[in-house]
């Protein structure tokens, strides 16, 4: 399958010039004190070219759809043209940051939603907005050095809950199109190297940005990931499914805040210790602590 020429990666700085510029409002304030969920809730040119460039992609992906089930009610599907042999050559070039992202996860081992030993004595769960400003601060300034100092030597696992909560009420699909494709990354143990580039790469809040090309352009971006299965994995029951069981475990300890970190001790229940953007030195002190457990 031929994949459809997507524009060129522009440099990380070039590329959030070009999203500020097309979204109607100006990109939100970085904020340390978290996304809170809504108290009751909890280009290509137009005309000729744009209609040909989604009838083919259409055409495309149909197949892919049927054989993945049934897309989220109300959700626009993830469609864009990707055949398993797309590289980011392709498309260009790799995402900004992609290459860093890789370099920093290889070697780490992957399941699922689990980055690192499962069996290591402390265990990080973040709940995490994918068009979350707070999420974006938290997820690339502080992962690094917690990835660097406890994971890879296998002191801590972290583990990714693929939230949303920014754009239930609001008519925009950024937030649950970025769960959906993260849950599809972790079908094939990249869950963290998707999530990683799009946060280094994420647009104005409420803009539109996560359309199929972004999705695209990053997916093709994270080594070793079968983009084809990726793109009907994305849109399949079974995601829908662990989307569900995420929103029920959000709902059930009552979380109101992205990101929500918790830790735990192997074996221990897992406890909430941050709603919003943790202060790295206080998590730090937390998870020594739990280390320190005998």
């Amino acid at each position: 399958m031929t994949p459809l020429p997507f524009r060129p990666m522009p440099s990380g700085k070039k590329a959030r010039q070009q999203r500020q510029q097309a979204a109607a409002a100006p990109p939100p304030t970085r904020s340390t004190g978290g996304r809170q969920a809504s108290p009751k809730m909890l280009g290509i040119g137009g005309g000729v070219i744009a209609v040909i460039i989604i009838a083919v992609v259409l055409a495309l992906v149909m197949s892919g759809n049927s054989k993945g089930g049934p897309a989220i009610i109300g959700v626009p599907d993830i469609t864009p043209a990707l055949g398993s042999s797309t590289k980011p050559n392709d498309l260009g070039g790799p995402m900004p940051g992609a290459t860093d992202v890789a370099a920093l996860l290889k070697g780490i081992p992957q399941n699922g939603f689990v980055l690192g030993d499962p069996k290591a004595p402390v265990q990080l769960t973040e709940f995490i907005d994918l068009q979350c400003p707070a999420c974006q601060q938290f997820e690339t300034t502080e992962l690094e050095p917690l990835i660097t100092q406890y994971v890879k030597n296998g002191d801590m696992s972290i583990r990714i809950q693929p939230w949303r909560i920014l754009d239930r009420t609001s008519g925009e699909f950024d937030s649950l199109r970025g769960q959906k494709a993260t849950i599809a990354a972790a079908a094939q143990n990249k869950a963290f190297n998707f999530a990683q580039v799009l946060y280094l790469n994420q647009g104005p809040e409420g803009s539109g940005w996560l359309n199929d090309v972004e999705i695209g352009n990053i997916a093709a971006s994270v080594d070793g990931l079968d983009t084809k299965r990726f793109v009907e994995d994305a849109n399949s029951s079974d995601t829908q499914d662990k989307i569900a069981a995420i929103d029920t475990i959000g709902a059930a300890r009552q979380f109101s805040a992205t990101p929500t970190i918790l830790l735990a001790k192997l074996g221990q229940n897992a406890k909430v210790v941050s709603s919003g953007t943790p202060d790295l030195a206080t998590l730090k002190g937390q998870i020594q602590a739990l280390l320190d457990q005998k």
